[in-house]
């Protein structure tokens, strides 16, 4: 019978409560985001308005585990459909990928944008929420090991630029915190396994049709 050990991570609970902490304040954001007269011009809307976005970009940051820090850079390419539910208001689901040296992860998220003004160009804020699968070319080359991918969650501030009015450019800067874990098995047959924290800065350009 196999022994499992896992290395707590206390780093691991304190982003698990900000990632809670965010998600309650894009909720809200909807709410404070409009005023009345803009809620009764949505509540007139028959129909909703489905975009799509591509991004570009690279990341700069680390992997924390068991209190050691590495240093990472990668680059990311993201694509997003998303429903414009309101004048301010987006939600969509998303995928991409994310390549850095030796790890590779393949997000699926869902996504929110609030426009912070009724205006064609404008910041907003986003954020994204999901799981990534994820894979290491240095696990391959040892037996016993497997390499993990997890949640994540990317809160970010963005600005729209518009350049004509069936498309406009974004530019953005997020964090990102993704998790990932480690599994091996020592000769005795005991299995640990190491869970990994990337904390990372995103700066990325796209366009949205």
């Amino acid at each position: 019978m196999k022994n499992t050990f896992s290395r707590p991570s206390a780093h691991k609970f304190i982003l698990l409560k900000s990632f809670f902490i965010y998600c309650f304040l894009c909720l809200c954001t909807p709410v404070f985001a409009q005023d009345e007269e803009e809620e009764e011009e949505d509540k007139d809307k028959k129909s909703l308005n489905l975009h799509h976005t591509a991004e570009v970009g690279f990341s700069l940051g680390g992997q924390l585990s068991n209190d050691n820090f590495v240093y990472e850079t990668g680059k990311l390419f993201q694509y997003t459909a998303d429903i414009q539910v309101s004048t301010r208001v987006h939600y969509g689901l998303g995928i991409g990928v994310e390549k850095f040296d030796t790890e590779t992860f393949i997000p699926l998220t869902a996504s929110f944008k609030g426009l912070l003004k009724k205006k064609d160009s404008t910041p907003y804020l986003t954020a994204q929420f999901g799981y990534a699968f994820a894979s290491n070319s240095n696990t391959n080359d040892y037996a016993g090991y497997s390499y993990q991918g997890g949640l994540l969650f990317s809160p970010g501030i963005g600005y729209k630029l518009s350049v004509k009015d069936k498309y406009s450019i974004l530019f953005s800067v997020n964090y990102k915190h993704q998790f990932a874990m480690l599994k091996y098995e020592t000769f005795g047959k005991q299995v640990f396994r190491d869970n990994l924290n990337f904390d990372l800065l995103s700066f990325r350009v796209g366009i949205l049709l």
